[in-house]
């Protein structure tokens, strides 16, 4: 089957997510004839380079009828309004905001880790700390599986999108030249050499609800965030329960053999946020039994979440397009 020029659109195209997403299409040569990029008023009057072109940046969301797909890399409070539209316009959308992880009709996949991809008119991404967690979970799942996640995640500014990046970079300028610092613009406080509580129950709950629809044994999740002063990637220290003593070696073998996990082997305890920065797996340190129970194995991970959640964005892409028949695979890398 020949592979005709597709015509895709793309929601919040200058943001980190966006321009993450927009970067892996280009370095997988999908044969896109136009794009229509679409971001908020902050990009007004902007152009973005894709594929060796100049594209116009639109500030207002135009008509998509003809598109082959569109992608939703928009902030959650925008993208419910911006989904609607393309599904108006009978065009194909992925969702990449978390706004519609919860929804129950509609399917919410893991395709860089393989779940299949159909013709539905809405897929939805996975976000935030599932992203990082699937891969370790799904690996897990070939033994009996842990029945609890205790986890401490420490965030990048990347979470916040260009934003926080953009926020972290003027704080941190402003410091080093002993400046004022300007008006926080992410989360409500400085970020730069400093820490802060990010997220509690509501996003506890979510991941909870995410992980028991994308793993068939789901733990019971508690988890909190903290905003830390770097850039980009999430860090977590994960203390996982089995009902029964648990073999670290079984644990160590599954994560090694897994897709998306590659154990630490470098000096130190473990992987930093620098090693993942732009890595398409999850960095795993070596399990350790919990002293206090041997039930419990406690596990140090990091992974660049951006660019996870682009890679997979561009596999429901790929995936979408296949199914309905406007994709050839074999012409990608």
């Amino acid at each position: 089957m020949a592979t005709r020029g597709l015509r895709i659109g793309i929601a919040g195209a200058t943001g980190a997510l966006g321009s993450e997403v927009l970067s892996l299409l280009h370095t997988r040569h999908l044969p896109v004839a136009q794009l229509v990029a679409v971001a908020g008023e902050r990009s007004l009057g902007c152009d973005l380079e894709f594929q060796g072109e100049l594209v116009a940046v639109a500030t207002e969301l135009p008509a998509l009828h003809g598109l082959d797909l569109f992608l939703c890399c928009a902030p959650p409070a925008a993208a419910p309004e911006i989904v609607r539209a393309a599904l108006r316009a009978e065009v194909p959308c992925i969702d990449a905001s978390g706004a519609f992880a919860g929804h129950a009709d509609v399917p919410l996949l893991w395709a860089a880790g393989g779940d299949p991809v159909g013709a539905q008119p809405l897929l939805a991404s996975p976000v935030d700390a599932a992203l990082a967690w699937l891969p370790l979970l799904r690996a897990l799942a070939a033994g009996p599986p842990p029945v609890a996640v205790d986890a401490t995640v420490l965030e990048g500014a990347s979470a916040a999108g260009r934003a926080g990046i953009d926020a972290l970079t003027e704080e941190s300028l402003a410091l080093f030249n002993q400046q004022e610092l300007p008006e926080p613009r992410v989360g409500g406080r400085p970020l730069a050499f400093d820490v802060h509580p990010a997220g509690g129950r509501e996003r506890e709950r979510a991941l909870g609800a995410s992980l028991a629809r994308l793993l068939a044994a789901p733990p019971v999740v508690s988890a909190r965030w903290v905003a830390a002063p770097v850039f980009v990637g999430q860090a977590a220290s994960l203390r996982l329960a089995w009902e029964r003593p648990v073999e670290t070696d079984r644990v160590a073998e599954c994560l090694a053999k897994a897709q998306g996990v590659e154990l630490w082997s470098g000096e130190g305890t473990g992987p930093n946020l620098r090693a993942a920065s732009g890595r398409d797996v999850v960095l795993v340190g070596a399990p350790e039994v919990d002293a206090a129970d041997p039930r419990t194995l406690r596990l140090w991970a990091v992974a660049d979440v951006l660019r996870l959640a682009a890679v997979n964005v561009v596999a429901l892409a790929i995936g979408c397009l296949e199914a309905r028949g406007a994709l050839d695979r074999s012409g990608l890398h």
